[in-house]
């Protein structure tokens, strides 16, 4: 028997449903609570709650009582992310598992691919990377460079995950020791089903939304650090060049002699082969960098994500629900709000559904945080 009850409640449901199961990077990162920004707009900086923070006291006799204070993130909400769609007259006939096969998964599929592809676009403002560029994990001992490197950054040992691009998750199947069922443990459930699965206590993922970073071209240069960098500043100077070669947000780097790991924060180009002002991020350490030392960039690579959830806080927020619509309805389930509206056109004589979410993301703790280069 046809469903003649289409309401926005039951398409809403059916659609938090599907984009639940659509969405890979939204739902491995920190997502907060947001029922209570509704009617926010794009442009709008909220704050999001997070996990408590407490520090480990050596005890010495007696207690020092901590006060659970939750982390705070404030964020902009940069995305509206909208699918609308005509639904004909037969559509609305339609029983609600063939109208979902139809018109929702589609849907949803695109709202899913704008949300993940904008988070994992944050990679820009992650530091740390391991491995070399346009060369993804495709042997036991690249998968130990990734634990390796996230022990020596002291991400906890919980939750550990990693997002790949097809290419990477291709390679990683290369190396036997992941598609061996025996050695593997699990009876090859994970490469039946072509999840990747867990390995050296990190969870596997591949998302078609991984962002490839091209690097500016003083990467392939041989760029110095112009005038000493004070302890603590997060701008400098840099020579080294010839002309107009650029710098790329996004950009990782390390300078001679000085631990750790930079990002640039935004685009540059040099002038006769000179930067001023570059911006970067963490700060410099104890010491600075000092004058005249080479700086080394990544190439050009795949930013494949690895690290735990905390690293990264989104926010998917509800909006208000239009006054010009009789039939909207708001769905939000565990920090996911999605509206549903059912609209008419009566120039074009077109009923119609919208979708649409307010997105905002930001990487909250970079240290907790690697690319996996490919």
């Amino acid at each position: 028997m046809a469903n003649t009850l289409l309401t926005p409640q039951v398409v809403g449901r059916e659609l938090m449903l599907l984009l639940e199961n659509q969405l890979v990077a939204a739902s491995l990162f920190h997502r907060g609570h947001t029922e209570e920004f509704t009617g926010a707009k794009v442009g709008d900086n909220i704050t999001i709650r997070g996990p408590a923070t407490f520090e480990a006291q050596e005890f010495s006799g007696s207690v020092v009582t901590q006060t659970a204070t939750e982390s705070r993130v404030t964020l902009e909400l940069e995305k509206h992310f909208d699918v609308t769609f005509a639904v004909t007259s037969r559509d609305w006939t339609l029983e609600l598992a063939e109208f979902s096969r139809q018109l929702l998964q589609p849907a949803v599929a695109a709202v899913a691919q704008g949300i993940d592809a904008y988070i994992l676009g944050k990679y820009t403002e992650v530091y740390h990377q391991v491995g070399a560029a346009t060369d993804p994990p495709d042997a036991l001992a690249d998968l130990a460079a990734v634990d390796k490197q996230l022990n020596e950054q002291k991400v906890p040992m919980g939750g550990r995950f990693a997002i790949l691009n097809p290419e990477a998750k291709a390679d990683m199947y290369s190396i036997s020791e992941v598609v061996s069922a025996e050695k593997r443990g699990d009876g090859g459930q994970a490469l039946r089903t072509a999840e990747i699965g867990e390995i050296m206590n990190v969870r596997w993922y591949m998302d078609q939304n991984v962002q490839a970073h091209t690097a500016g071209t003083y990467s392939a240069g041989s760029p110095v650090v112009n005038g000493a960098v004070a302890e603590g500043a997060t701008s400098m100077d840099i020579d080294g060049g010839s002309g107009s070669e650029t710098i790329k947000e996004g950009d990782v780097f390390t300078v001679a002699d000085v631990d750790g790991e930079y990002v640039f924060t935004a685009d540059a180009t040099a002038s006769s082969g000179d930067v001023t002002g570059a911006t970067f991020t963490p700060a410099a350490p104890s010491g600075g960098f000092p004058n005249d030392k080479a700086i080394t960039m990544v190439a050009s690579h795949d930013a494949n994500l690895c690290g735990v959830a905390s690293g990264l806080t989104v926010a998917l927020v509800p909006l208000e629900l239009p006054r010009g619509a009789a039939r909207a309805e708001y769905v939000g389930d565990r920090g996911l709000g999605l509206r549903v509206v059912f609209d008419y056109d009566s120039q074009t004589k077109t009923d119609t559904i919208s979708l649409d979410v307010l997105c905002g993301a930001k990487v909250q703790q970079p240290e907790l945080l690697t690319r996996i280069l490919g």
